[in-house]
Order: structure tokens, then C-alpha cells, then sequence
């Protein structure tokens, strides 16, 4: 039998660190968002990435002073058929997905060449995250960008609110409503980024 013994930490250090890393992920999120950026979403087949598939790719660039340079959406051939909740939740049918998409190893290389080296802003970046590794050691395309989590910083900008769920946060950014189609969810997480950006920059 192995036995694992935990090492005693000072009482100042530990909780210490864990602020400061939220705040140094603050601060790279910050710097990033004063240079071109990109703010990237997925949809997929659910929520696992052991039984679940990427459905659709859509990404925006955003360039100097916060506008919107270029567009990208693609939706994906899954192996498996789109489960009918998937479809009532995101509008994407398997009508579409046998018309318009590609495998996902041609969509994740075009969203790659789209994205190309610049750091990447997800709402809830843990849940693409996941997915992009999945779909990276799926096809051998790395996928080596910084990423940020626009939750945390609208966590951060606003903490007053009861959610930071993307619809509420349009709502209080007057931004347009998510549809849970990607490119739109892509949309307004720019405008909530950018509002997120101005917000703490005052702060």
C-alpha cells in the first residue's frame, strides 16, 4: 500500500495563489483584447467529448479598435446523426449537416487557418477548450493558440448580476440576443467582451 502525505503550507501562501492567478489571467485577457483578437465558438452533439462531436465552427477577427475584420462558420459531418434536442436547441438539422458540412478535420483546419496564431476569447473557454483538444488529437492539427474565457471577465467587469449566462449579459450590454447558432453566440460575445474590456479598464 502506497501512503501520500500532504505537505504543510505556510497560511499566508494558499490562498494568495489562486487570486493571483485569476488576476494574472485577467491581465494577459486585458493586454489581448488592446490587439487583434478572436472570439470563436463551437456547438456540438452534447456535453461529453468521449461520446459527443463538434456540429459547427464559427469565429469572428476583430482588429484594432474593436472591429469586426472577418467571419467564419462552418458546420461539420458528424459520424453520428444530430440528436433531435441538439436540433430544437441550436436550429441545426441533419437536413443541413448532410448539405453543408465537411469532416471535421477539414473544418478544424479552415477554423485554424482562420484563427491563425492570435489568442482566442470562448464564453465558458473550459467547454471549447475541451473539444478543440479532442479534436486535436483527433486529426494531428494542434491547436497551440492562447485562449481567455469571457466569463471570467464578465464575472470580474460586472459581479453585481445574478448570472453571466451570454443571454443575460446581452441583455445588459445591449447587445443581440444568442441563438445558440454559433456565429451568432460568436457575435455577441464580442460585443460583451468588448463592453467587459471598457468596463474594468475604468475600474
Amino acid at each position: 500500500m502506497t501512503y501520500f502525505y500532504r505537505r504543510t503550507r505556510a497560511a499566508s501562501a494558499s490562498p494568495a495563489r489562486p487570486a493571483a492567478r485569476a488576476q494574472a489571467a485577467l491581465t494577459h485577457a486585458l493586454e489581448a483584447l488592446g490587439r487583434p483578437f478572436i472570439v470563436a465558438d463551437l456547438e456540438t452533439t452534447g456535453l461529453s467529448t468521449a461520446s459527443c462531436e463538434i456540429l459547427e465552427f464559427a469565429a469572428v477577427r476583430v482588429g484594432d479598435g474593436g472591429a469586426v475584420v472577418n467571419e467564419y462558420t462552418q458546420v461539420v459531418r458528424t459520424c453520428g446523426r444530430v440528436p433531435s434536442f441538439i436540433s430544437r436547441l441550436t436550429g441545426i438539422t441533419q437536413a443541413e449537416v448532410d448539405r453543408d458540412g465537411i469532416p471535421v478535420a477539414q473544418a478544424f483546419s479552415s477554423f485554424l487557418n482562420f484563427v491563425e496564431d492570435l489568442p482566442v476569447f470562448f464564453h465558458n473557454a473550459s467547454f471549447d477548450r475541451r473539444f478543440l483538444t479532442a479534436a486535436a488529437d483527433q486529426t494531428g492539427l494542434p491547436f497551440p493558440n492562447a485562449t481567455h474565457c469571457t466569463l471570467a471577465l464578465a464575472r470580474r467587469a460586472w459581479p453585481e448580476l445574478p448570472s453571466h449566462k451570454l443571454d443575460i449579459l446581452a441583455r445588459h450590454v445591449g447587445a443581440s440576443q444568442p441563438t445558440h447558432r454559433a456565429l451568432a453566440d460568436v457575435r455577441t460575445t464580442v460585443a460583451v467582451a468588448l463592453a467587459a474590456s471598457a468596463r474594468l479598464a475604468t475600474a
